[in-house]
């Protein structure tokens, strides 16, 4: 244990009490019950520091956000991770499903214009935002209210549009409170708190900070911003965090180490095959031979695989002999395999490597995958973007008028993407299996494939009234094929083609047109 304050003060005052104190300093420390609490060889060299989360982030977030970004720039490794994971989070967008079905028109018209920037739709806003959030540990976005008149000159259906903003904005370190109606507030790596411990505002740079023309412009510069207009998108690893961290703070430098370890294992491979024939030449060209260098430079010969070159005389090849440095694969392995349980990924989704995966292992990786990705989905992005942005829609529709307005808003459910099935056959059937035995409603497993119920219903209405018009009868249609192949009701059938063609098939019983 660290000698403390008073420790040092008894220590200075008499030697031999301070001696004693500490031996029994030592002697509590060894005895405690948890192994890695004591004070042993084993554990000598062990540094942990007590930081807070903001104190221990903020000093290296910068840092390790700089970092993630350029492994996901250069590294295939870890560019697929953070792929997968938006895939995965995300996918093509977690859609609304409103109950009313003119707010849900309304959303739909929406959702094509919402990006400030007149670039994206608000399913491909949610991809950025996955991206940057896993990659850069958080996003910002911006709910930016319009005017009547920008609202025109933009075709947005409802007085409001999204930004989404990177993290590099939110400065990291502590700066003062700018107006003094606040001085009361602390700001926390760029946030304000209020006296009760609320976000009550963000303080944004006007500029990008790496911006290369950052320079000419006032990037220092922090505008005071609501917290009712920024959505912060984050894991809030530790209570009391504020701000995010990379998925792959934990894994940056095993990934950096395996780079090099690649780029040392190719310079060794090239080095090896510098094979070549040396022939000494006999000839006498005096002190001098021709094509060796000068006295000052001493003879130099590039190598290259394959060469065959002459030596000057005198000159006695030596062979470079380069130390074997192990095998490269089995390292390979093991890093990589951390490095997606560091991101969150199985191996298979890293790598693409599915040498040796089975139905059993494929989907006892996606299962726990899969709970990782609904808890992302329904406990960061529907609370801390879909939702938001929603109450915003919806409280910007009924003040423009686009919507009527309620006291209770407009009711909604979301829909994030489904999962692909490893195996769709014995998935299908568990799927049937657990309607039929009441421990799923349809409702739900349609939702679980990612469509809308009610839309569901409207097609296949829509399309048995169609394919009944027409007196065709399809054997993937439950009302008149069982799941053998054979008729559900040879009359029923032969009543619906009599209906549509006025004719009987022959290979129906003679009174089923009856």
């Amino acid at each position: 244990m660290k000698p403390t304050l008073l420790d040092r003060a008894i220590g200075a005052i008499s030697p031999a009490a301070g001696l004693r104190r500490a031996r029994a300093r030592a002697q509590l420390g060894a005895i405690t019950a948890y192994a890695a609490g004591r004070q042993t060889p084993r554990t000598t060299g062990w540094k942990a520091t007590g930081s807070g989360p903001n104190a221990e982030l903020a000093p290296a977030l910068a840092t390790m956000r700089n970092r993630s970004r350029q492994m996901v720039r250069d590294n295939p490794y870890a560019s697929r991770a953070v792929t997968i994971l938006a895939a995965h989070q995300v996918g093509y967008g977690i859609t609304a499903r409103f109950e009313d079905e003119q707010a849900q028109a309304l959303w739909e018209r929406w959702t094509k214009v919402s990006d400030a920037a007149g670039l994206l739709t608000f399913e491909a806003q949610q991809q950025q935002v996955a991206r940057a959030r896993a990659e850069a540990g958080e996003a910002l976005i911006r709910l930016v209210r319009l005017s009547p008149a920008q609202m025109a000159a933009r075709r947005v259906p409802v007085p409001l549009q999204v930004e989404v903003i990177e993290a590099d904005l939110l400065p990291e370190d502590t700066v003062g409170v700018r107006d003094q109606r606040f001085a009361d507030r602390r700001v926390v790596c760029g946030i304000e708190m209020d006296v009760t411990g609320r976000r009550a505002a963000y303080w944004l740079r006007r500029r990008h900070p790496g911006e290369h023309a950052a320079y000419l412009t006032t990037s220092d510069a922090l505008d005071r911003v609501p917290a009712a207009e920024i959505l912060h998108v984050f894991r809030a690893l530790r209570p009391g965090q504020v701000r995010g961290v990379p998925d792959a703070a934990s894994v940056l430098l095993r990934l950096r180490e395996l780079d090099d370890y690649e780029d040392a294992a190719l310079a060794r491979a090239k080095t090896e095959a510098m094979l070549g024939v040396f022939f000494t030449n006999e000839a006498d060209f005096g002190e001098q031979a021709p094509g060796s260098g000068t006295k000052e430079s001493p003879f130099t010969l590039d190598l290259f695989p394959g060469m065959a070159a002459t030596l000057p005389p005198g000159l006695e090849p030596k062979f470079l002999q380069p130390g074997a440095a192990g095998p490269f694969e089995p390292l390979a392995l093991h890093h990589l395999h951390a490095a997606a349980a560091g991101f969150g990924v199985t191996y298979d989704q890293l790598t693409g490597d599915l040498r040796q995966a089975n139905y059993s292992s494929l989907r006892a990786g996606k299962i726990e995958f899969r709970r990782m990705v609904e808890q992302d989905q329904w406990l960061l992005f529907i609370p801390r973007l879909c939702d938001p942005v929603a109450d915003a829609f919806i409280e910007a529709a009924m003040l423009s008028g686009a919507l009527p307005y309620r006291p209770d808003g407009y009711a909604r459910e979301w829909g994030p993407p489904r999962f692909e099935m490893v195996d769709p056959l014995k998935e299908i059937d568990a799927a049937i299996a657990s309607v039929r035995a009441g421990f799923s409603t349809w409702q739900e497993q349609v939702a679980a494939f990612g469509y809308d119920p009610r839309k569901q219903i409207a097609e296949i209405a829509a399309w048995n009234k169609q394919i009944d018009g027409a007196g065709v009868i399809l054997d993937t249609d439950a009302r008149r094929t069982a799941g053998t192949g054979s008729a559900q009701d040879p009359k029923q059938n032969a009543a619906v083609e009599l209906g549509a063609t006025k004719t009987a098939r022959r290979d129906y019983p003679s009174d089923a047109a009856e």
